[in-house]
């Protein structure tokens, strides 16, 4: 089929149409993820021999993406569902490692790390859902933008190039700092250099992909999408932002006091500088759930003070 006739045929697509290609593309990006983070997380005897103790940050960032992917390709037509298999899937996972064949064991400190992730991916989806009320002609342009940007397979390819580039180029600068400093390079800090660029490049690319959806999608409505104006949200909500973000991290250290005491025992020292390794991630969580959390409670304010921002005028 030739481009413009395929051009032509998504502009007769009903937001139906869009949503079910949207589900497809997340659920072959769940597979193509899937996979080998599940031969990795099984593969015999893998250690990061020198890189540190990076393993909890990997299982927060790891299964965190994973839950995303889950939440996004909606098994049953409920990112509810999908949550609870992303939660599911990190203890069998965990489990699962303990056979006897793959000379691994059982930590419950990783399963808690990728809960904690699971939790945050969580958080974010929903607090991103909820921005404009359900029922509303603002939900209803917003959940089509998300799904038009989806269902395009050259929106997935820019997305997965921006965040290719970030890892190497990001993901480098660590790898080339590490280097500098103590003169090598081991396995665990390429394994956290593109964590945490991979991270960040999903974070840019998520925003593009949103930029898209909504240029494309008033092209696609022939009329400019419903959205909340910049100019109508209260000032109060970058001290959400802020505050959102310091609640995120006081957690998070709650969580560290309540499962190591405020001096973690000698035999649990490893898994206790595997969390406090694990900040870094938890800084970029509370970075993108406070702006998250003040946008939201921003435009929803705005809304409540005037119901005509949220419906088409």
């Amino acid at each position: 089929m030739s481009s413009d006739s395929t051009t032509a045929s998504r502009a007769e697509w009903s937001d139906a149409d869009f949503a079910r290609v949207a589900r497809r593309h997340w659920r072959v990006a769940l597979v193509a993820y899937l996979v080998p983070i599940s031969v990795a997380t099984h593969w015999p005897r893998l250690g990061f021999e020198g890189g540190g103790t990076i393993d909890k940050f990997v299982h927060f960032i790891g299964f965190g993406v994973l839950a995303w992917l889950w939440m996004n390709a909606k098994p049953f037509g409920r990112a509810a569902i999908g949550w609870c298999i992303g939660a599911a899937w990190v203890y069998l996972d965990e489990r699962t490692q303990a056979l006897e064949i793959l000379g691994r064991t059982f930590s419950f400190h990783d399963m808690l790390a990728g809960w904690v992730g699971v939790a945050v991916a969580g958080a974010l989806y929903a607090i991103r859902r909820e921005r404009s009320p359900a029922g509303t002609d603002a939900r209803i342009d917003q959940d089509f933008a998300e799904d038009l940007a989806y269902a395009s397979g050259a929106a997935w390819r820019a997305a997965a190039l921006v965040t290719a580039a970030i890892i190497v180029l990001l993901g480098g600068i660590i790898v080339l700092k590490r280097w500098w400093s103590e003169g090598e390079v081991f396995v665990g800090t390429i394994v956290y250099a593109l964590g945490y660029s991979g991270t960040v490049g999903i974070a840019i690319s998520a925003v593009g992909m949103q930029m898209y959806g909504d240029a494309h999608g008033a092209r696609h409505r022939r009329r400019p999408l419903v959205r909340v104006p910049r100019e109508s949200l209260p000032f109060w909500r970058m001290g959400f932002m802020v505050g959102a973000a310091a609640v995120v991290l006081l957690g998070f250290e709650g969580l560290i006091r309540l499962v190591f005491g405020a001096e973690p025992p000698e035999e649990l020292r490893v898994d206790y500088d595997g969390f406090v390794v694990m900040r870094e991630g938890i800084l970029l969580a509370a970075a993108a759930l406070g702006i998250a959390a003040g946008t939201t409670i921003g435009t929803r304010a705005a809304i409540a003070a005037n119901p005509t921002l949220a419906s088409r005028r």
